[in-house]
C-alpha cells in the first residue's frame, strides 16, 4: 500500500495521541494529522486531500455531523468514519444517513478500528481508480474521435446493390472522386450483395427498392437482421413515395430519388458513415466500461469477503 494520510479529529487530547499511535503501529507508511476542532479539520483538509477521516461527532462548536457536511461538500469520495458515545445510536444513524462511511463507538476497539479504517481506505482507492479509468477512457474517445474524423474517409467501405449497370458504374465513380480512399463494392442483384454482406461488414450500403427477384425491401429487412447497425440507404424511382415511406418504417437510414443527385448523395451518405462510425464507438466505449466495472465488481466482492480481524501491518 503506498502512503497513506490520515485525519482525526476530536476535542480529546489523550484520544488524539491514542488513535494515531494505534495507526501507527498497526499501518506501514502511514502519516496521521491530528485537528482538536472542527473548524481546525476544516483547514487540514483545505490543505490536502486525505485517504480517510476521523471524527468524533460531539465537540464543542461545530460538531462532527456538520463537519461531516462540510467534508461531503469539499471531499466527496473521502470516507468519514464517526466516533460515538455509548448508546448514541440516533447519532450513529443520522451521521450514515448523512454519508459517513462507518461508526466506530466508545470505548474504541483499537483492532476493530483499523479494521474498519483499512476497508474505509480501500474503498477510497476503489472509488479513486474508478474515476482515473473513466477519465482515461474519456481521454481515449476523444482521441479515437479526433483520430475517426481524420480517417473515416479512408476506411470508409460502401456497398452499392442495382441491377442497372449504368448506375454501377456512375455512384462508384462519383464516390471515389468526392471521398478519398473510399473501397465501394457493387452488386447487380440482391443475392450477390447478401454474399458481399456475409463476407465483410460495410460502413454504408446503397441499394435499389426495384429490383427483379429479391427486391430492395426483402434486402433491407435481411441487412437489418445481418448487420442491423449498418446505415442503408435505399435508390426509389420518381413518384414511389410509398415504397420510399415504406423503406425508412423498416429500418432504411434515408432515400435518395431518380435521377440521382450525385452532390447531395455523397453528402447523405457521408452522414450515413458518421452515424455508423459513432454508433460503433458508443459499443466499443459501452464494452470497455462493462469490463471494466466487472473488473471492480469483481475486486469488491474480494474485497468484501475478506476478514481481517489480526494487524493490517504489511497489507499491500
Amino acid at each position: 500500500m503506498t502512503a497513506l494520510h490520515i485525519l482525526i479529529v476530536d476535542d480529546d487530547p489523550a484520544l488524539l495521541q491514542a488513535l494515531p499511535e494505534a495507526l501507527r503501529l498497526r499501518m506501514d507508511e502511514v502519516t496521521v494529522d491530528v485537528a482538536d476542532s472542527a473548524a481546525a479539520a476544516l483547514d487540514r483538509i483545505a490543505a490536502r486531500d486525505y485517504d480517510a477521516i476521523v471524527t468524533d461527532i460531539k465537540m464543542p462548536g461545530m460538531d462532527g455531523l456538520a463537519l461531516l457536511a462540510e467534508i461531503r461538500g469539499r471531499q466527496p469520495d473521502t470516507p468519514t468514519l464517526m466516533i460515538t458515545g455509548h448508546g448514541e445510536h440516533d447519532l450513529a444513524v443520522q451521521a450514515l444517513r448523512g454519508g459517513a462511511y462507518d461508526f466506530v463507538q466508545k470505548p474504541i476497539d483499537r483492532d476493530s478500528f483499523v479494521a474498519s479504517l483499512y476497508r474505509a481506505i480501500r474503498a477510497h482507492a476503489l472509488i479513486r481508480r474508478v474515476k482515473e479509468r473513466q477519465s482515461a477512457l474519456e481521454h481515449c474517445a476523444s482521441e479515437l474521435d479526433q483520430i475517426a474524423e481524420k480517417l473515416w474517409r479512408e476506411q470508409a467501405c460502401v456497398l452499392i446493390v442495382d441491377d442497372d449497370p449504368a448506375l454501377l458504374q456512375a455512384l462508384p465513380q462519383a464516390l471515389r472522386l468526392r471521398m478519398d480512399g473510399v473501397t465501394v463494392d457493387v452488386a447487380d442483384s440482391a443475392a450477390a450483395a447478401l454474399d458481399r454482406i456475409a463476407a465483410r461488414d460495410y460502413d454504408a450500403i446503397v441499394t435499389d427498392i426495384k429490383m427483379p427477384g429479391m427486391d430492395g425491401l426483402a434486402l433491407l429487412a435481411e441487412i437489418r437482421g445481418r448487420q442491423p447497425d449498418t446505415p442503408t440507404l435505399m435508390i426509389t424511382g420518381h413518384g414511389e413515395h410509398d415504397l420510399a415511406v415504406q423503406a425508412l418504417r423498416g429500418g432504411a437510414y434515408d432515400f435518395m430519388q431518380k435521377p440521382i443527385d450525385r452532390d447531395s448523395f455523397v453528402a447523405s451518405l457521408y452522414r450515413a458513415i458518421r452515424a455508423h462510425a459513432l454508433i460503433r464507438r458508443v459499443k466499443e466505449r459501452q464494452s470497455a466500461l462493462e469490463r471494466c466495472a466487472s473488473e471492480l465488481e469483481w475486486i469488491a466482492e474480494k474485497l468484501g469477503r475478506e476478514v481481517r480481524p489480526r494487524s493490517v501491518r504489511g497489507e499491500p
